[in-house]
């Protein structure tokens, strides 16, 4: 129950929720099984099932539905693609560290990176209607308020620079994500 507990005060006491997650070890593989893993696999669990329920055939109105032998790629795809975000963006806070005077600490960017995830992660949980994205704009919000933290609280980001650092960090992880998907599709995975 210590990552519920975790979930809930990052959500309702961010900054010493922060401040206990700088002070404490953790491993990766404690990080992976314990949230990244769990909560990754919402979103995929939910638009699988949204997309069985309701996106049974071509609709004139909405347009293109996932073929139903497409749904399980659209979930294991999306499933991946969480989890490999995640990681990406460590590595980026990783590499960009140095540049705003910071340590470079692979464990600390990745606490960074999953625990400033989780209101999206679990807002992927709302995907079985697909209006429910909207959810997931506020999420984001969410997101980059905890990123904007951690990156002080954690990674020890100078106090003017911590909008910059999750800004460039961000827009680093679209442009992976952009070459990742490109070359996943390229060779047909995707």
């Amino acid at each position: 129950m210590p990552s519920l507990r975790r979930i809930y005060n990052l959500f309702l006491r961010p900054r010493a929720e922060w401040e206990r997650i700088d002070a404490e070890n953790t491993t990766v593989d404690s990080l992976l099984l314990r949230y990244i893993l769990p909560l990754a696999a919402l979103a995929p669990i939910a638009t699988t099932f949204g997309m069985r329920t309701f996106d049974r055939e071509w609709d004139p109105l909405h347009g293109f539905l996932v073929p139903a032998e497409g749904i399980f790629a659209a979930g294991a795809t999306t499933y991946f693609a969480s989890i490999g975000s995640i990681f990406a963006l460590a590595g980026i806070f990783t590499l960009l560290a140095p540049m705003f005077g910071c340590t470079r600490d692979f464990v600390r960017a990745l606490k960074v990176a999953t625990y400033g995830s989780i209101p999206v992660l679990l807002a992927g949980a709302t995907l079985v209607l697909p209006v429910m994205a909207a959810v997931g704009v506020v999420a984001l919000c969410h997101t980059l308020y905890l990123l904007w933290m951690g990156a002080d609280r954690v990674l020890h980001v100078p106090d003017g620079d911590r909008a910059e650092f999750v800004g460039i960090s961000l827009v680093l992880l679209a442009f992976v994500s952009v070459l990742a998907g490109a070359a996943a599709s390229s060779i047909g995975l995707i």
